[in-house]
Formats: C-alpha cells, structure tokens, sequence
C-alpha cells in the first residue's frame, strides 16, 4: 500500500514573506493535517493584475530565508517554471498533481480568501477535487451558515472541515512595504514581523525603497 505524502500548497506574492506567513505554515504542519507545507510565491497573481510585484527571484530568496533549515516548509518555484499568466490555482495544482503523483496536493489558505473563493477560477472544481486547509483570519474566516449560502451543504461543510484553529497573526505585507518607504519606521517594522534574516536581505538588496532613497 502505497501512503502519500500530504503536501499543502501555500501560494501568495510574498511581498515580502514574514512571521505571518511562517506561522500560517507551522501551523498548519502543527495541526497534523499535512505533512509538509510549499511555500510557492505567485508569478502573476490574478487579482492583483497591473500591480507590480519584486521580481521574482528576491521574493523566492526571501522564502528561503524565511523558513531557513525548518523541517517540512520548503520552497515552491512552481509558478516561475510554468510562468503561466494569469496563474490560476487550479491550473498550478493539477500540474503538481500530475509531476508529483505520490504527494496528495491540498491547497493551504487564509481565512480571507475562504470567503472569496467562490470568486475563483473553476470554483467549485477546485473546492471538490482538493482538500483545502484555511488558516484563520481575525474576523475575515467565513462561518457554516455563510459558506453553505454560497456553495449548499455538502461542499460548505467540506470547506468548514478544512478550518484550522490557530493564534492570529494581524501582520500585512502591504503595511510592512508601505511602512519601509518612511525610514523612520524601519526599525519598528523589523520587531517581530520580519525575521532578521530577511530583513537584512531587504535592505542589501535595496527592495521597497522610495525612488527619492535611491
């Protein structure tokens, strides 16, 4: 009897990557419901069409910084192999499903984007082909009652199942960015909410500086 490995997809910008984001993946490994956790930065997200994102390559450096020598996270160059655009869920997915048939691909997502989800490409395929863990968001993570408005019982009560318990982590990437453009602020952002590591990658490299910095 062959036993798959489980392994949770967490995709996003990353940017940058921070302790949010690294307790999102411990946690989900802590649950026991997965075996191991991809941390996969987005090539062209499909939401966010227009905005710019670092390139790729420091947000995938920042990743491997991010999670260092942690048992069970690793780093996902998925996105930026297929370079697909847009690069929708469903589509990365069932290509990790065909490259990596003894893995049991599940999708890995915040509580915010449960209750978007029915706004995602092939929807309600995804919802019934993957077993999908949500990570839950302080008063964006959906109830029963709201899912079950907007995909019926069955699958509502799948994705409600998938409902992690966990500490909130209220740190965004968009504040920490926006913070960094006034260097005042740096020193406060770097306690806590970005791992020093990454942190000193940020500022060798130059990234979310104000062009007036420069």
């Amino acid at each position: 009897m062959i036993i798959m490995k489980k392994t949770a997809y967490f995709g996003g910008s990353f940017n940058p990557p921070h302790a949010g984001h690294l307790g999102v993946a411990e946690g989900a490994l802590l649950s026991g419901r997965t075996d191991a956790v991809w941390l996969a930065p987005a090539f062209r997200p499909p939401h966010k069409t227009g905005k710019k994102l670092t390139e790729f390559r420091h947000r995938a450096e920042m990743i491997r910084l991010l999670i260092g020598n942690r048992s069970g996270l690793e780093l996902c160059d998925v996105e930026d192999r297929l370079r697909l655009e847009p690069s929708y869920t469903i589509l990365i997915l069932e290509h990790l499903e065909r490259s990596e048939p003894d893995r049991q691909i599940q999708l890995l997502i915040g509580g915010d984007s449960l209750r978007q989800l029915h706004t995602w490409h092939r929807a309600e395929e995804l919802a019934e082909r993957f077993e999908i863990l949500t990570y839950p968001r302080d008063g964006e993570t959906p109830a029963l009652e709201e899912l079950q408005q907007r995909w019926g019982a069955k699958t509502a009560e799948k994705l409600y199942g998938g409902v992690l318990s966990g500490e909130f982590f209220k740190i965004s990437s968009t504040n920490i960015r926006n913070g960094m453009e006034n260097p005042s602020n740096r020193v406060h952002i770097n306690k806590g909410s970005i791992p020093d590591a990454v942190w000193e990658y940020i500022q060798q490299q130059g990234l979310y500086r104000r062009k007036e910095d420069e």
